[in-house]
């Protein structure tokens, strides 16, 4: 189970897969979502049961960004990772959060 950034970074490689729990934008919630491409700035994902859509096209066809940010604007609580938009972990600050489905031993 993830339970800090450092382990995240770790496991969110090509290939991983996770479901968007919460949004700030309501309609992504519920989403699937693949890695394709993790880097020392953030993680890109793409909708895999959608790899023509939008989000999954974006950047170069490397798929919607999330950058990693900085720790204490991280969650990491029963399986469920969270991002924040300041150190104040509060509903009106949420981006996402998000289970890892396919998650190695951590």
């Amino acid at each position: 189970m993830i339970q800090n950034l450092s382990q995240l970074k770790r496991n969110l490689k090509a290939g991983t897969v996770f479901r968007i729990t919460a949004h700030c934008r309501p309609d992504y919630a519920g989403q699937k979502r693949q890695v394709t491409l993790s880097n020392t700035q953030g993680v890109y994902s793409m909708l895999p049961d959608e790899p023509q859509s939008k989000l999954s096209l974006g950047n170069d066809g490397k798929g919607s960004f999330l950058s990693w940010s900085k720790a204490p604007f991280w969650k990491f609580e029963n399986g469920l990772c969270s991002i924040y938009t300041s150190e104040k972990h509060t509903e009106d600050s949420l981006i996402m959060s998000f289970r890892i489905l396919n998650e190695e031993a951590a």
